[in-house]
This record gives C-alpha cells, structure tokens and sequence, in this order.
C-alpha cells in the first residue's frame, strides 16, 4: 500500500507530523480521525516539514483583505449560533472576491460531505493559506475557533495594510519613470527634429551636445523595437529569476545593502516574524512546530535562512534568540526582547510588543523613503529635460545670434 505524508492536530490542539500507509487519502483520513486526531493535510509520499512548504507557496494569492473578510464572517457566523451550512450559503453569496466565492463555494460542498472547515481548507489545490487551516484546525480541536478566526482576520488586515504600504512607496517612482520616458520620447521623436531642421535648413551649427541628444534620439528610433524587445526580456528574465530560491536570495541581499530600504525591509521581515509568532503561540501551537510558518510567512530570502537555522538549534533544545542572533540577521533589539521573552516565561507578550514596535518602524520607514524619493526623482528628471531643452536651446542661439549680426 502506499504511504502518506500527514499533519494533523491532536485532542491538545498540538500540530503533529507523521506518516501512515492506506489504500488512497479517503482511507488514511478515516484512519486518523479513529485514532482521534483532526488531519490538516494528507499527501502521497513522505513529505516532512517540506510538506507545508509545498502548499503553501502557490502561484494565485487570494488577497489579505479578503482572507480578512472571510475570517471576521465565519467568526460572526459562529459567535451569533447561525448553522454552519446556512452561513457558509450566506457568505457564498456576499464575498465579492473573485477567488474567496470560490473557495467559500469549493469548502461549503466539502463540509456538506461531511468533511471539517480545516480539512476543506487543506485540501489539495486550495488557494487558502496552510497557516490559516492550520490555525483553524487547532481552533477546531480546542474549541476556540471563533477566538482564532478573530485573531486571524486581525492577522491578515494588517498583512493586507503592509503590503500596500510597500505598493504605494513603489508607485510613485514608477508613475514618475513613466512620466520621463514619455517626455523624452515626446521631446525625441516630435520637438527636437523640429528644431533641428529649422536650424540647419538656416544654416546653424549644432553644438556638440545637440549632435550628442540627436545621435541618442537617431539611434532610439531606429532601434526602438530592438531595444523594447531586450527591456521587456530583460524585466521578464529578472520576474522568473527572482522566484528562484537563489535569485530571491540575491534580490533580497542586494536590497539589504541600501541604506534606509535594507532596513525597512529587515523591520518588515521582523514585524512579519513577531506577529506570526505571537498568533501561533497564543492560539497554543507550541513554538518548535510553528517556527515552519513563521518561516513560510516572513516573505524575505535572508530572515527564512535565518529561521530556518533557528528551527535546527531549537530542535536541540537552544534558546531560540541565541540561534537567531548566530544567524546574524535580525537586529540587536529584536534579539534582545526574545530573550527577555524566553528568561522571563512572557514570550506571548514581547511577541506581541515586537510586532507593535516594528510595525511603527517600518511606517516611519516608508514614510522616510517617500520622503526621500520625490525629490530624487525630480532631480533625476529634470537632470533629463534639462539635458534636452538645452540641446535645442544652444543652436536657436546660436542662430539668433548670427541673425543679430
């Protein structure tokens, strides 16, 4: 018979990861329910700890926002005594995300066959994050699943509030870099060969940095679907790269070096690291089987290794500060609170403080580098236009003075 990779929740609400040979999935799930345990995920083959990993990085995200939605209803639903398949129809109807109806729809089918919230949640192919199923098949077990929908839904509008804080320091550079390339194109393709043929047609010279911009506007033209063809490549091959384990590892280095971005990064990756910790811990998953999510969810290359070198001193019974610092990438003060958290037994607590802390770090960050952006990108363009209006500028004088003469 073949064997299969399993994570299921105990009568403690403890996550536990093994391995069970059966028939198919169908067989194994009814196996693991016998024995009293509540499956999160079942997968053909060994799997260990890579078993999270491989679904939980999927291609299509359902939004923070509407995962948010999604966990405040389902808590309403039950906190208010609705039954569970009358509030399920309910929310199939009210979600507006594209992608939530779905999987409210695909897990409404699910329950009516008998299955749990968790177990549908977990299914192969779902959009739904590991770390929520995971969290709701403890709420599940322990009886508190209202408490940790709240928690969660908590949990995911502020994810939803950091990653459009990042969208929004990274639009206007963008919206700014349009505006330059249309002007230069403007100026290249219809006002400078204007000028310039008025001036030679009168017989004016053209200074060398007229004949410089017209070279470079000569050479765009005549290349331009050459050149859009090696940047719009260019910008693919670097999406697709840094996907990679190894590019996501040089991006995130790289953008580690620049001063103020590094470090709001780095308060981002740590905020990220607290909250998710401190939601694990207070929904009772013990901190050793958690450190995967928490892993999984910092979304940055150099804090996942660094993690993931923790969960190896962890297992030896090492302070998880300790390995954390040998790590060397988080920053002396998150060090230092998760060493007061773990000496002094309130590590719920300091979790709770960090992620605060860091959260305001990083808003004073990106409120900086918004700062600091505007006037380099007005700078860097109007270094641009300058450059060009003078080029025609020194000929038309030129010519206006020789007609003076």
């Amino acid at each position: 018979m073949p064997e299969f990779s399993y994570r299921a929740v105990d009568s403690r609400g403890q996550m536990i990861a093994g391995a069970l040979s059966g028939e198919n999935e169908r067989a194994v799930l009814q196996s693991l329910k016998a024995e009293g345990l509540l499956p999160v995920e079942i997968k053909q083959g060994r799997g260990g700890a890579a078993l999270a990993l491989s679904s939980f990085n999927f291609k299509r995200e359902i939004s923070g926002e509407a995962l948010s939605h999604f966990c405040r209803q389902l808590s309403v639903i039950l906190m208010s005594g609705v039954d569970l398949m009358q509030g399920l129809a309910i929310m199939v109807k009210q979600t507006l995300d594209k992608r939530m109806r779905s999987e409210v729809e695909r897990i409404y089918r699910e329950v009516q066959t008998g299955s749990t919230i968790s177990e549908a949640m977990a299914e192969r192919g779902s959009l739904i994050p590991e770390l929520l199923a995971s969290m709701v098949a403890t709420g599940e077990a322990s009886g508190t699943l209202d408490v940790v929908l709240r928690s969660m839904a908590a949990f995911y509008e502020k994810e939803h509030r950091i990653k459009q804080r990042i969208k929004s320091a990274a639009i206007y550079p963008a919206v700014m870099a349009l505006m330059a390339v249309g002007l230069i194109v403007f100026f290249f393709n219809y006002l400078l060969p204007q000028m310039v043929t008025m001036i030679i047609s009168s017989g004016g010279q053209l200074p060398l940095l007229t004949r410089i911009v017209m070279g470079i506007s000569e050479y765009s033209s005549k290349y331009f679907f050459v050149i859009l063809g090696v940047v719009v490549g260019l910008l693919l091959f670097c999406c697709q790269y840094f996907k990679t384990p190894g590019g996501r590892l040089k991006k995130d280095q790289f953008l580690l070096r620049i001063p103020l971005l590094g470090k709001t990064l780095r308060n981002v990756a740590t905020m990220r690291f607290a909250r998710t910790a401190h939601i694990l811990i207070k929904s009772g998953v013990p901190l050793l089987q958690g450190l995967d999510f928490i892993r999984q969810n910092v979304n940055n290359a150099l804090a996942e290794k660094a993690v993931e070198y923790a969960i190896g001193g962890v297992e030896k019974g090492e302070s998880l500060a300790l390995n954390l610092a040998r790590a060397d990438y988080f920053d002396s003060m998150a060090i230092q609170m998760l060493s007061i958290g773990e000496e002094t037994g309130e590590l719920e607590k300091i979790l709770e403080e960090m992620a605060e802390y860091y959260d305001r770090e990083s808003d004073a960050g990106f409120t900086k580098l918004l700062a600091m952006v505007e006037p380099m990108m007005l700078v860097i363009i109007g270094t641009i236009v300058s450059t060009v209006i003078i080029s025609v500028m020194l000929p038309m004088m030129d010519m206006f003075t020789h007609i003076k003469r």
